[in-house]
């Protein structure tokens, strides 16, 4: 579990400094989640295990014995709302970390929370308790992969925890973990909670036989069968009670067999049968996009709006590890046909807050640039490192690049020491969809969903919806928390809603004023993706070419 591994890396960077220091406390989040505060879903829940992050917190690392205490090694916590005062049960201490259970009575509301150690007592740090905020257990911390195992009593791979070459079946029974599902009597455990657990796995809502505590102080389990009709390695999984919805995770589901896969994926068993519990893989991605984004209107004259084709290549060793913690979905943006994933980013947060970015790639040297053969000639993606990050990247020539009515591309390179020269089959860009229903899309209600329509779509293609709320925004955006889903339905199917779990799990839109005109921080994208391309070089195990055609609105979820 992340409460008795990843805090024991993590307590050597704070290492030293806690000797004779009062303790400061700097931020609270659910073990499992990581949901950050702000968010709709944040809340430290009624006998929940919440992480504490700050600086100073203990002189040791420790993990707690069982039964866990209030105090360990001289550390103490204390929680007070609405006038009570509660002491929760310490899992475990470093000097950057403490894993605590927070009392089921304590009470709903916003207090304070105090760390006291032999040096003094901290500051007090503001807490929200919620009744239930369930965070959910997955291989990043929050993200990726729920990490659980297939309990169904006649399946092959009972008791072996999810991963590619080890998928679900649907009507096995999946035996998930997490904190947060609500209070119970005493904090005991084998205890089912209120309000009750929904859970829903590719958009279908799924009824739990089971939804409470474990056998583990605060520790929730839910049992609950895989519904017929869906099949993905990247299959979405959330937890609602109530109005607060989980982190969404991924679930590997194939209708027979064990080893997953996706049409929009062009991954395959035998590159996850080459890929060892401590093996690597060498991967390369690159995509081609168009973008049209509208212009605003005021008193009837309309300014802005543009259309931008952009491409980009990046080149990484991931690791075993990395690729079963989804750093392969999150590289490509993608979730398996049919599913829509969340997902977080903001520019505020430091790891004496939250917990740290769970993987970094390896970059590898492709050469000095990678040229893109289109309808209308040649061009250069050079080589450049952005951000920190080494990429190959350029904005195109304009939108004549990428005709209007679409067309066939390739991309070609030396492939320079660590890649080799290749040069990729084709792609086809189709002309983008027609949205149907977009002048009718100005605000967003979250809680009752969004349908959006649309006519066209390439053969064998997919659509992908793609929405962005960002809240607390300052001046010139240097501090914003924002929420992202992505959806990936059949282009055929014409029409597609993006469910309340979704929608609810972004923050309200906040705005922005530029010349005297307000515009909405939200944003809704449909794409017309092209099915990916897959292409070889002499030292990639794996190759994708991803294109698409996209329309951009700005929109206010509320």
């Amino acid at each position: 579990m992340r409460f008795a591994g990843f805090t024991l890396a993590l307590a050597g960077i704070f290492a030293g400094n806690a000797l004779g220091q009062t303790p400061t406390v700097g931020g609270l989040v659910n073990n499992f989640s990581n949901t950050l505060p702000g968010l709709p879903n944040y809340g430290i829940a009624e006998g929940s295990i919440f992480s504490i992050y700050g600086t100073n917190l203990s002189s040791t690392t420790v993990g707690g014995s069982l039964p866990l205490q209030t105090t360990l090694s001289g550390v103490s916590v204390s929680v007070t709302v609405n006038g009570t005062t509660t002491s929760p049960l310490l899992y475990f201490l470093s000097s950057g970390q403490i894993n605590a259970v927070l009392p089921s009575a304590t009470p709903v509301g916003t207090g304070t929370i105090t760390v006291t150690t032999s040096a003094g007592a901290s500051a007090a740090f503001p807490i929200q308790v919620v009744e239930s905020a369930f965070g959910l257990l997955t291989t990043n911390y929050g993200s990726g992969p729920a990490k659980g195992y297939d309990a169904s009593v006649d399946a092959t791979n009972q008791y072996v925890l999810f991963n590619f070459s080890e998928a679900v079946n649907p009507g096995d029974i999946l035996e998930l973990w997490g904190s947060g599902l609500g209070p119970v009597p005493g904090d005991a455990t084998g205890v089912a909670v209120t309000p009750k657990a929904q859970v829903y796995i590719g958009g279908i809502l799924v009824v739990p036989s089971y939804a409470g505590r474990s056998s583990y102080t605060g520790l929730d389990q839910i049992n609950v069968a895989v519904p017929a009709g869906i099949a993905g390695c990247y299959v979405s999984v959330v937890v609602q009670t109530g109005d607060y919805v989980s982190n969404f995770a991924t679930l590997p589901v194939t209708a027979t067999g064990r080893t997953c896969t996706d049409t929009n994926n062009p991954l395959t068993a035998s590159i996850l049968n080459e890929l060892g519990p401590t093996g690597s893989l060498s991967a390369g991605f690159i995509s081609l996009s168009q973008l049209t984004t509208p212009g605003i209107t005021v008193d009837g004259v309309t300014v802005g709006g543009s259309t931008i084709d952009t491409s980009s290549a990046s080149f990484e060793k991931i690791t075993s590890s990395q690729f079963n913690a989804g750093a392969f979905a999150a590289a490509l943006g993608f979730s398996s046909i049919g599913s829509c994933l969340v997902d977080f980013f903001t520019t505020t947060s430091t790891s004496t807050t939250t917990a740290p970015l769970g993987f970094q790639f390896v970059p590898l040297n492709a050469g000095p640039d990678i040229d893109i053969s289109g309808p209308d000639g040649v061009l250069a993606m050079p080589f450049q490192t952005l951000d920190g990050l080494d990429t190959y990247s350029s904005p195109l020539a304009g939108a004549s690049f990428i005709p209007a009515s679409g067309g066939s591309f390739t991309f070609s390179g030396t492939g320079g020491p660590d890649v080799g020269a290749f040069t990729t089959p084709a792609i086809q860009i189709a002309p983008a969809v027609t949205w149907s229903n977009a002048a009718s899309i100005s605000t967003v209600t979250r809680s009752n969903g969004l349908t959006v329509k649309w006519t066209g779509g390439q053969t064998g293609g997919y659509v992908g919806i793609t929405g962005v709320s960002l809240t607390g925004v300052t001046t010139n955006a240097s501090s914003y928390l924002a929420g992202l889903f992505t959806c990936q339905v059949p282009a055929s199917v014409g029409t597609f809603t993006v469910p309340p779990t979704v929608l609810l799990s972004l923050p309200p839109s906040s705005t922005t004023s530029e010349g005297g005109v307000t515009i909405p921080l939200g944003f809704l994208l449909l794409s017309n993706a092209a099915a990916p391309v897959s292409f070889t070089a002499p030292s990639l195990n794996v190759g994708v070419v991803e294109a698409s055609v996209e329309d951009l609105l700005f929109v206010t979820y509320q």
